[in-house]
């Protein structure tokens, strides 16, 4: 979370939210890029910590960083324009910003095992380290919902625990089976919108199960070269909206478990090869899980 705070903060009556954000930005788990009165200030509020026997060596060396890195821009503070805003942190809510910025952010998800799965098996394959990282350290976490059925409930429900920085996003299959049809769950997408989810992206394709490569298949599926051969023999457009569960094992059968196979190593190229546009989408689900983070 990229984040603007206010100098006043360092003034304050109550240090501690002010240490645990500071805490944060050392991390690397939140963002926060001060101009030089700004980083200067950060870094004299550490040294107050340190005669006064409170010692963090990670906020020492961001401070001594964030100094250096000010000074390195080579531009006046007072005349270097801030390219991008964060969210701003004052003395009077620095408190609520400290718990929100300290919990892990949400993506609920209709499937945690195979939906979180592929989020992640997608993010390593994209090069998104910042995302590969925060499931990593446990700064992301999949909220299971067991389906589209209670997903805007669940949603709504997570936000909740969040004061000012509602750090949620909902990801959902289209459950579409023609480009041209209307999805089953767009209702469910404006019902999370208006109770307050700020992040939700509907797949374009039927669901999930449509967005893994080939080579997942052919893993899964080595006695049906025929199933995964007819799947690569498909345009992207018919492809993208069959019923795999259908195709590969009928309906009664089982899917594999966990989708994503552990240890198999994917590419962008894994997943641009299923269409011209599944990058991008999938680009654009990570971007809004930037949001969160």
């Amino acid at each position: 979370m990229l984040l603007d705070i206010d100098t006043e903060v360092f003034d304050g009556d109550d240090h501690l939210p002010v240490i645990e954000i500071l805490k944060l930005v050392a991390r690397g788990r939140h963002d926060w890029s001060p101009t030089g009165p700004e980083a200067v200030r950060a870094a004299s509020f550490v040294a107050t910590l340190y005669a006064a026997k409170i010692k963090g060596p990670d906020l020492k060396l961001w401070a001594t960083k964030a100094v250096e890195a000010a000074a390195d821009r080579g531009v006046p503070a007072a005349a270097r324009p801030r390219s991008r805003r964060g969210f701003a942190v004052t003395t009077g809510n620095v408190g609520a910003v400290a718990d929100d910025l300290g919990k892990p952010a949400v993506l609920v998800v209709e499937n945690r095992i195979g939906d979180g799965g592929f989020v992640q098996a997608m993010a390593a394959a994209l090069d998104d380290q910042r995302v590969v990282q925060a499931l990593r350290k446990r700064w992301l976490k999949f909220c299971h919902s067991g389906g589209t059925g209670q997903m805007p409930a669940l949603a709504a429900d997570e936000c909740r625990d969040f004061s000012l920085i509602i750090r949620v996003a909902m990801l959902l299959d289209s459950d579409r089976d023609d480009a041209a049809k209307p999805s089953p769950n767009d209702a469910k997408v404006r019902q999370a919108q208006r109770d307050g989810v700020p992040h939700v992206h509907m797949l374009t394709w039927r669901m999930v199960e449509n967005y893994v490569p080939f080579q997942v298949w052919d893993r899964h599926f080595p006695h049906r070269t025929d199933k995964v051969k007819e799947l690569r023999g498909m345009v992207p457009q018919q492809r993208g909206y069959k019923h795999l569960k259908v195709h590969f094992v009928g309906r009664d059968g089982k899917m594999p478990s966990p989708l994503m196979p552990e240890g198999l190593m994917l590419s962008e190229a894994d997943f641009h090869e299923l269409g011209p546009d599944v990058v991008a989408e999938l680009r654009q689900v990570l971007a809004m899980i930037h949001e969160i983070l």
